[in-house]
């Protein structure tokens, strides 16, 4: 029987394995299970050949990593890390220089060039704030007296998220429905559409951040009723970069989440849902004619949230902004410079008018 087999570099390094299995969707969790499992043990094995007389930047960053109780902090820290460590990989701290974080920029650029990728200065300037907590580590264990001065990325745009309005949402609701029933679908393409249908109804009715969906398994759901309701709802426990909370979503996240389990035959312990979606995302969005909001900012997956929240206040002007942050795993303060930035004066229009 044929099969697909895996091939990966680490560190110029070379490995295979062989799926054993011709069948696409099952090759391609297992070859992503091994790789995982092949990093961490890269990774495991560098790491006990630390010392306690190491200063390696590797090293601050596994303090600094360790000092993160909040896992959901700790994650999104260690996932930003992957971009950044190989250009610091057996550097030591006391090298870590302004000259040595402008070449580290140069190269982001370049990378991202040679993909054909945009890099904005945000995104730098989050790589080097956490450049910045590693080597606050070593200076609190002494290795360093004090911090190089880093270089500035540019000025960095206010840009908040845009989302979809009401009318523009059902368009793409409508639209990916549309994209299901084309004609001529093989079965694995036409099972990632319905997902993604059903992750974008999930992201809008739960106001979870993609990530935060994306690590939700079948047992961190229940579907309930309100006696006074016919329509379910979905309780969540979600982990997220501020820590774990209880989330409720709207019955959308209730139907999502029930067909989703039963689309696969999920069991208590899998995720909930299978593929990323970013791409995907994007042609849903260019074929539905709204991949540019009405300000000429770009849409992405990441703006489900801000629609599910900008719905939620929509709906109900006077929603208590408390309970809707708790709820979204932010705060008022982020609600009101960022979600709500370009809303105000629509809700307002009952007084200006």
């Amino acid at each position: 029987m044929r099969s697909f087999r895996a091939r990966a570099s680490i560190h110029s390094q070379q490995f295979g394995k062989n799926t054993d299995t011709n069948d696409f969707r099952r090759a391609e969790l297992i070859a992503r299970s091994w790789f995982r499992a092949l990093k961490r043990s890269n990774d495991n094995e560098h790491l006990a050949t630390l010392n306690d007389s190491d200063t390696s930047v590797f090293r601050a960053a596994r303090l600094y990593f360790n000092s993160l109780d909040n896992s959901g902090k700790r994650a999104n820290a260690e996932e930003r890390w992957k971009g950044i460590r190989d250009f610091f990989r057996d550097m030591d701290v006391a090298d870590v220089g302004s000259k040595v974080l402008r070449q580290f920029l140069e190269r982001r650029r370049d990378e991202a060039s040679k993909r054909k990728r945009s890099l904005t200065a945000s995104t730098l300037h989050k790589d080097l704030v956490l450049i910045r907590q590693v080597l606050k580590a070593a200076v609190l264990e002494e290795w360093i007296s004090v911090l190089p001065m880093f270089p500035s990325v540019g000025k960095i745009p206010a840009n908040p998220r845009p989302w979809l309005d009401q009318d523009e949402w059902k368009t793409l609701q409508r639209k990916a429905r549309e994209r299901i029933r084309e004609e001529g679908l093989d079965a694995r393409t036409k099972k990632r559409r319905e997902e993604l249908y059903d992750f974008c109804l999930f992201l809008v009715h739960s106001c979870c951040r993609v990530d935060e969906a994306r690590r939700i398994r079948v047992r961190d759901c229940v579907i309930k009723k309100r006696p006074t309701s016919k329509r379910p709802y979905l309780e969540m426990r979600v982990v997220g970069k501020t820590g774990p909370r209880l989330s409720i979503g709207w019955s959308g996240a209730a139907l999502a989440f029930k067909r989703q389990v039963e689309r696969f035959d999920l069991k208590a312990d899998d995720l909930l849902f299978r593929e990323h979606h970013r791409d995907s995302f994007r042609e849903l969005l260019i074929a539905a004619g709204l991949r540019t909001d009405a300000f000429g900012f770009q849409r992405n997956l990441k703006s489900l949230r801000s629609t599910a929240l900008m719905m939620r206040i929509k709906q109900n002007p006077r929603i208590n902004l408390k309970l809707l942050a708790d709820n979204a795993g932010t705060s008022v303060a982020m609600l009101d410079a960022f979600y709500l930035k370009r809303l105000r004066v629509d809700l307002a229009v009952d007084e200006l008018v």
